[in-house]
């Protein structure tokens, strides 16, 4: 009688055991699976397989997808192809006393860091004049302590970081991907022009703020796209690039974008617009001045006028663009 109830005691154990294992193991998710076409608002697990623009992309880090985080546009959160497994990830982002990442250097990892916590690893106030960012990182580089003033923002390495950010750096936050955009479409942007944004925003890393300014510029140059039939400029549609600056920067349009220029597409225009337009705000410090030689070019001063004497009115143009910009919710 003592086996027999042994034996049917264990089997009763067996048989629930088998139930809750049947019931709630099923119920849990494969950590990772090949899951179709990529597609937007849905959550992927790490070394899920998803198929975009006919190439196979590995998924790198835990997310839900958001429009503008296509595959392509995100290496941080996406590799190509891939075997399914997780490359490792590079230690972090080094900055360097002198330009030409000479001089003193320092590594830093994923993070939020103010002047003391840069202090307590060795880096003084106003230090930096280049640094190496890993791929798929992004390092935002602070006028002022506690993550105030100017902000520059750096999705790949400098050798030099220019005049109006050398030795400025007094805090810094780094992390791995773009931020998630925390701004919304403004209510008169058309939505095609607000991906195109978007998605430019993201691979320069600036959390959603480029796109509201840049939507402003395309507002002011050709009104969203209404403007550009019967227009007499020859810049290039929705960011109006002239031809020769648009040709002085073809090389860097694609290092940068891993493309060659293409003037028929309204992305590649906004994408060089934002280019040269995030050059010259950082080269000479913040938005509204870049914004005034983004129009103006770089040697423009009040009084300048062009070879037919006509004053080149740059600062007005500043002017408009800078009040849609803070109209649309900008920060900077």
């Amino acid at each position: 009688m003592t086996n027999k109830k042994f034996s049917f005691k264990a089997l009763s154990l067996m048989i629930i055991l088998t139930l809750f294992i049947s019931t709630f193991c099923v119920a849990l998710p494969v950590s990772a699976a090949a899951r179709g076409a990529w597609a937007p608002n849905t959550a992927y697990a790490v070394n899920d397989t998803v198929t975009y623009s006919g190439s196979t992309y590995t998924c790198r880090q835990a997310h839900t997808s958001l429009q503008g985080w296509e595959p392509s546009n995100v290496p941080a959160l996406w590799e190509k192809g891939g075997s399914g497994t997780t490359p490792p990830i590079t230690s972090g982002v080094t900055f360097y006393a002198d330009i030409n990442y000479g001089g003193t250097a320092i590594t830093l990892g994923v993070g939020n860091y103010t002047l003391s916590q840069l202090n307590a690893k060795g880096i003084p106030n106003d230090w930096m004049s280049s640094l190496k960012v890993p791929s798929g990182w992004t390092v935002e580089v602070y006028e002022h302590d506690n993550f105030g003033g100017t902000k520059w923002t750096y999705t790949s390495s400098s050798s030099w970081v220019g005049s109006a950010v050398n030795d400025k750096m007094s805090s810094v936050k780094i992390y791995i991907g773009s931020p998630a955009p925390s701004v919304t479409k403004p209510s008169e942007v058309p939505s095609n022009i607000w991906t195109y944004t978007i998605n430019v925003d993201n691979k320069f890393g600036k959390g959603g703020d480029f796109a509201l300014l840049l939507c402003a510029v395309i507002k002011k140059e050709s009104s969203f796209g209404a403007g550009l039939p019967g227009s007499p400029s020859a810049g290039d549609g929705l960011m109006q690039v002239e031809p020769n600056t648009r040709n002085a920067y073809l090389s860097q349009f694609s290092s940068k974008f891993g493309r060659t220029y293409n003037h028929s597409s309204e992305q590649d225009q906004v994408c060089m617009g934002a280019m040269i337009l995030d050059e010259k705000i950082i080269k000479f410090g913040n938005i509204y001045n870049g914004l005034l030689h983004y129009n103006g070019g770089d040697y423009w001063y009040p009084g300048a006028t062009d070879s037919y004497g006509r004053p080149i009115l740059a600062n007005q143009y500043a002017d408009a663009v800078y009040a849609t910009y803070k109209g649309y919710g900008g920060k900077n």
